[in-house]
């Protein structure tokens, strides 16, 4: 078969990029065909956290890990309502991520716990997302890897049951492999309601942290869907608590100093619980919402520290929970203010008796500085006493991530609805829709799959596809 190219990848993103790099190395001839004006995709936006396990950054620090840790928290976390074959290959190789950006250039001098684990594994890049993409694309760069931007795939070219090409822009771009890295589909209402409808049902405040990557569309399910493939995590991703006071703003963390409740007036989770687990808690709750009550003292002197919102030493700090910001929504109405915390609760429609025995086991843990019921743990910690009180409404409805997509073996193989091997065909990173589980494992896992599965997919398909040409030959 005449070809224009080894291996064509679709998606020049995080996974897209790693995978040609890993690809263009082991001897394929490689090109990158991405729909935004740039590369990076959702990877350049990202925190630039890496989870991994096993890595030098953690040794020098004497964290002690190991891979079947990594595996055996994952796997815990989900109930084993995942892939085993995929966690443990995530888990054995995920160091090899950190490791290979260390030798790009990458700087790690945090190591944070990013979930619910009791391991420091989330490798903090300085410089966030906008360095791994920018040494990213330096590197394809500097190999000579060719790119096309501002070109879109329409459809994958199928002959005798095998993958040979795209078909992009009018054009029929022929390859012995395609690799698919599109990336999820947070920016697209209509696959939102499909495959992610725990967090569609927010309606129109639903918005992504990749908004600004705007081809997170679901161009892989929709190339899968077309020669086959097998769609997989269906509602399952990452969501993170909002209370929408700023349009498409990224709150990801709520303040330690708000006391959360649901409707039925009561604490379901520690304030500043990790956002690996925050949005699914909410969202679980009557109405699938909770209300961050707090009074006068608490916010002018709580919304003074921002430390909060940017444990990953981002250099960025929450503008939500600002003072000025809650006194101009409270003066629409957007949050609700009294003078009582019985008339708080008449206003949010929650029971008044429920709040104030809950208002006073918080208060009488503040005053003695500990959360005994909930265990919070938080720099300042304030009773709930002096009027005015507000409350704001908060929902999981900013999507951190989506899982739902292409179903892979451990080598990024894509499988049809049969569990066979689509020949020629391949995936990596958030198109992938076998790897989250129905819990987020911590913060780093979106990236640390997007490297991860981006270097098994090039180096895979670069083997295989360069084997066969022996074999014809």
């Amino acid at each position: 078969m005449k070809t224009d190219f080894d291996i064509i990848v679709v998606g020049g993103g995080g996974a897209g990029m790693t995978a040609a790099l890993f690809a263009h190395a082991a001897g394929a001839s490689v090109i990158i065909l991405e729909a935004d004006s740039k590369l990076g995709g959702a990877t350049w936006l990202s925190g630039g956290v890496v989870y991994a396990a096993g890595t030098s950054v953690q040794k020098a620090q004497g964290i002690e890990d190991t891979p079947a840790a990594m595996f055996n928290y994952i796997m815990t976390l989900n109930a084993w309502e995942t892939r085993p074959d995929i966690i443990r290959t995530l888990s054995d190789r995920s160091a090899e991520a950190v490791e290979w950006l260390i030798s790009l250039g990458a700087e790690y001098q945090w190591v944070v716990k990013s979930g619910v684990d009791t391991v420091p594994r989330g490798h903090c890049t300085v410089g966030a997302g906008y360095t791994i993409g920018n040494l990213l694309s330096n590197e394809v760069g500097a190999k000579g890897i060719e790119t096309a931007l501002n070109t879109r795939v329409e459809r994958l070219l199928v002959e005798d049951g095998r993958i040979v090409g795209v078909n992009a822009a009018g054009m029929d771009l022929r390859a012995s492999a395609v690799i698919v890295t599109t990336g999820g589909f947070g920016n697209s209402p209509g696959m939102r309601a499909k495959y992610f409808p725990s967090v569609a049902q927010h309606g129109d405040i639903v918005y992504a942290v990749h908004n600004d990557a705007p081809f997170i569309l679901g161009d892989g399910i929709k190339l899968g869907e077309q020669v086959g493939a097998q769609i997989t995590g269906h509602d399952t991703g990452l969501v993170l608590p909002s209370a929408g006071l700023l349009a498409n703003s990224v709150e990801a963390f709520l303040p330690p100093w708000c006391m959360l409740v649901n409707d039925d007036g009561r604490r379901f989770m520690p304030e500043n619980a990790p956002y690996a687990v925050s949005g699914y808690l909410i969202n679980a709750q009557p109405r699938a919402h909770a209300w961050a009550i707090f009074d006068e003292k608490t916010m002018m002197e709580g919304s003074a520290d921002k430390r909060f919102s940017d444990p990953y030493h981002t250099g960025e700090v929450s503008q939500t929970w600002d003072e000025a910001l809650i006194r101009k929504h409270a003066e629409i109405g957007k949050i609700r203010t009294a003078g009582s915390l019985d008339e708080l609760a008449d206003l949010i429609h929650v029971d008044r008796h429920a709040l104030a025995a809950t208002a006073m086991r918080y208060n009488t843990d503040a005053r003695a500085g500990v959360d005994r019921e909930w265990d919070k743990v938080a720099p300042h910690y304030f009773p709930i006493e002096t009027r005015p009180f507000f409350a704001v409404e908060v929902r999981a409805s900013v999507i951190g991530q989506t899982s739902a997509g292409l179903d892979v073996d451990p080598e990024t193989h894509v499988r049809d609805t049969h569990g066979e091997v689509i020949p020629g065909l391949y995936a990596a990173g958030e198109t992938v829709g076998c790897i989250q589980g129905h819990r987020y494992s911590g913060g780093g896992m979106g990236v640390g799959n997007a490297l991860t599965f981006g270097r098994i997919a090039g180096e895979v398909s670069a083997r295989e596809v360069l084997a066969e040409r022996v074999l014809n030959h």
